[in-house]
C-alpha cells in the first residue's frame, strides 16, 4: 500500500476552521463526501460517531484518526487536516488535537483501513516524520514524508 499515492488534494487542508471536535468529524466528513468518496454523508458520519463511541481515536502528540469502514465508502481515502486552532478530542495524552487524519474504507473483506491505520500509526510513531507532517504547507511536502518512510519499510 503506498501511501503517497493516496493522499488527494481535495481532502488535504492546512488550516481547517473547526472548534469542537463535532465541527471536525462534520466538516472533515463532508470533505470526504465533496470528495466523492462517500456517497451517503450522514452515514459516514453516523459511523464515525460510533466508532468514537467504542473509543476515542486521539492518538495523542496533537493528532486525531477518526475512521469508518462502511457500505457509504466508495473508495479507501484519509485527509491530512491541519487546525486553525486545537480542540478537546479525548486523547491518550489528554492533549488537545490540532491535526486529523480521518480514514474512510469500503467495508470490504481485504480490511483496507486496517492497513492503512497500521502504516500511519507506525509512520507517526516517528518524532521525525511526526512533525514533518504537522508543519507541512504543501502537498508535494506530504507525498515526499510519505514516499521517504516507504523507501525504509
Amino acid at each position: 500500500m503506498n501511501i503517497a499515492e493516496m493522499v488527494d488534494e481535495k481532502l488535504v487542508s492546512f488550516g481547517f476552521e473547526a472548534g469542537t471536535k463535532d465541527d471536525v468529524l462534520k466538516g472533515l466528513g463532508k470533505m470526504m463526501y465533496d470528495a466523492g468518496k462517500v456517497e451517503d454523508l450522514n452515514q459516514y458520519i453516523n459511523g464515525l460517531y460510533e466508532r468514537e463511541a467504542e473509543f476515542s481515536t486521539g492518538i495523542g502528540n496533537g493528532i486525531a484518526i477518526p475512521h469508518c469502514k462502511s457500505d457509504c465508502v466508495r473508495e479507501a481515502a484519509f485527509t491530512l487536516v491541519k487546525l486553525n486552532n486545537p480542540v478537546e478530542w479525548e486523547t491518550l495524552d489528554g492533549r488537545p488535537v490540532d491535526y486529523v487524519i480521518m480514514l474512510a474504507a469500503p467495508n470490504t473483506s481485504d480490511n483496507v483501513h486496517l492497513k492503512m491505520l497500521s502504516r500511519l500509526a507506525a509512520n507517526l510513531m516517528d518524532d521525525d516524520f511526526r512533525e514533518g507532517l504537522k508543519s507541512a504547507g504543501s502537498i508535494e511536502e506530504i507525498k515526499t514524508l510519505f514516499s521517504a518512510k516507504k523507501e525504509e519499510n
